[in-house]
């Protein structure tokens, strides 16, 4: 009987902090124009996806944005665009996955590997196209990519499941490196439906995060090493957090995680308005962060807020990078599907 009542009042009481939370801004409409101005700067008549931030190039990452804002913009006809350059031109001959990377110059493919972020982008907007537009084989073409990862991309690492940035150039003789922002927490989740491993990838990408909080704001290195016995920021890149980390927040309130390092974030920028820091001695860039640092820390202060207003979120500026674009219109997906449900 104890329990019985114990139940009951949990329940009321979330009934009660359900009540109490007002969401605002849920019509897609009203933000569709934003993704007119994407498609106008970033994406060619022919579906590919321009970094115009990294000498134009075109890589899977991009394409796999540009599908999933497709996707969410009910937006078929630009889905095929992308989904068809990519397949044509990122497509590996060896198995399901794609090339990072692809430029205009000769050779288009400069560097035969994949990155395994870019992959699972691709694969999850896929699986969502299936279910806005069944019958096209997307759902088929998806399970392959998302098998490809499962049998050749998670390792065990530090009694935790992780996930390698790419087949090829991680894994060295007396340590392993990663990138944090690799794991897209709400794909990962996605993904479960093809397997339990990817519940076990997300829950440990959370553990490796709270094992890797580093100097006085407690953020974790862009890339991360394990030698073993240790994990350290990876030697052979800068110990930064940096553009690549900001993508933690956003995926983790994405998937409905809460973690410190949403709220570490979102300090962190609040306090010093700077692009980067050095999580070794922290030191920081002398320059303001773009338009998603601002967009995802405004998410992160929403998601502890009991008013959650989309209209309070930042757009994209005519200024902004294609990286920055995308990841600041991601903000706005991540509210839709959060809150207003």
């Amino acid at each position: 009987m104890r329990c019985f009542k114990l139940l009951l009042i949990s329940l009321i009481f979330t009934a009660q902090a359900s009540a109490n939370i007002t969401v605002q801004g849920c019509n897609i409409l009203q933000y569709s124009s934003s993704w007119d101005m994407f498609k106008q700067q970033f994406i060619t008549p022919d579906g590919r996806v321009v970094d115009n931030g990294n000498a134009n190039i075109s890589h899977s990452e991009g394409q796999g944005y540009g599908l999933l804002l497709a996707d969410f913009f009910g937006d078929h006809q630009s889905f095929k665009k992308i989904w068809n350059w990519t397949e044509s031109n990122l497509q590996r001959t060896d198995n399901a996955l794609f090339y990072w990377k692809w430029q205009a110059n000769q050779p288009h493919i400069p560097d035969r590997n994949n990155a395994s972020d870019g992959d699972i982008l691709i694969a999850w907007a896929l699986l969502k196209a299936d279910r806005s537009w069944p019958g096209n084989n997307y759902l088929q073409i998806a399970q392959k990519i998302i098998d490809e990862l499962a049998s050749n991309h998670i390792i065990k690492l530090d009694n935790e499941y992780a996930l390698l940035p790419a087949k090829i150039g991680f894994q060295h003789n007396k340590s392993t490196v990663i990138n944090p922002a690799y794991w897209v927490y709400p794909a990962l989740d996605d993904f479960v439906q093809q397997g339990k491993i990817w519940a076990a990838l997300s829950k440990s990408g959370r553990d490796i995060l709270s094992k890797n909080q580093f100097g006085q704001y407690q953020l974790p290195s862009d890339w991360l090493e394990f030698n073993g016995t240790d994990w350290l920021p990876a030697k052979q890149f800068p110990s930064r957090f940096s553009y690549s980390s900001y993508r933690i927040p956003l995926y983790l309130i994405w998937a409905g995680y809460q973690h410190p390092i949403n709220g570490y974030y979102q300090q962190w920028l609040q306090q010093n308005n700077t692009a980067w820091v050095d999580i070794n001695n922290n030191s920081m860039a002398d320059h303001a962060p773009p338009t998603s640092a601002y967009a995802i820390a405004t998410l992160v202060k929403m998601n502890q807020s009991e008013i959650k207003n989309r209209n309070t979120l930042p757009l994209p500026k005519l200024q902004d990078d294609y990286y920055s674009a995308s990841l600041t219109l991601f903000t706005h997906i991540a509210f839709h599907e959060r809150f207003c449900k």
